[in-house]
Formats: structure tokens, sequence, C-alpha cells
């Protein structure tokens, strides 16, 4: 999704969902969190970016199919300092109070990285 929303052939796509004004060349970095369900053979798969939570109720129980994305996570605080960035009061370089995205690509520019660092 990141690779599209970075192409300029997909730019006046992207722009077209905005509810403002579209202007030819403003640059825009806004992001947002997800969550993807797949049921496949009977089994239930999730797949999440940020802190869009998913859950499922199985006999009355309350099951969590996704982990948030937080910047204090001593995991995804490690990813983000090997990036070049830092945390700070539970922020992304004092930002984002999440730790992935779609979108969000001024956070993104370091292109010798793969999408997962």
């Amino acid at each position: 999704m990141d690779i599209m929303l970075s192409q300029e052939q997909y730019r006046s796509e992207v722009l077209s969902y905005r509810e403002q004004e579209n202007k030819e060349n403003e640059d825009f970095y806004a992001g947002c969190t997800a969550n993807v369900i797949v049921i496949k053979d009977g089994t239930l798969y999730c797949s999440n970016a940020g802190d869009s939570r998913c859950c499922v109720g199985n006999n009355g129980q309350l099951v969590k199919m996704s982990k948030d994305h937080k910047p204090d996570d001593p995991l995804e605080k490690q990813r983000i300092t090997e990036a070049g960035g830092f945390v700070s009061e539970g922020r992304v370089n004092s930002n984002l109070n999440l730790s992935r995205a779609l979108g969000d690509l001024e956070y993104k520019k370091d292109k010798t990285r793969p999408a997962d660092k």
C-alpha cells in the first residue's frame, strides 16, 4: 500500500479521497491504521497496522486477534531507533502515537531499508 501511495501514477486517485480541495502540488503525508480479516478453510486470520484492534467472541469469551503497534513496545522501539528515529513520551519523533501505519510517508524516506524495518 505504501508503494502505491508513494507513486505519482496513483496520486490523483489518492487525492480524490480527500474531503478538502485537491491541489496538484500539495504534499500529503497522512496515514491510517487498518485491520484485515480473512477466513479460509475454517481458519480466521487477522493482520493489522497501527492501533486498530480486532477482537472476536468465542463461546462467550473475548479473544484478542491483533496487537497494537505502539512506540513503547520494546521491539517497535528498537525498530524505530535502528531506522534513525526516536521515541519520546510514547511518540515516534515526538509526533506519532503509533509505530506502524499505512501512509505516513514522511517517516519512510529511507529507501535502503525494507518496509518491515
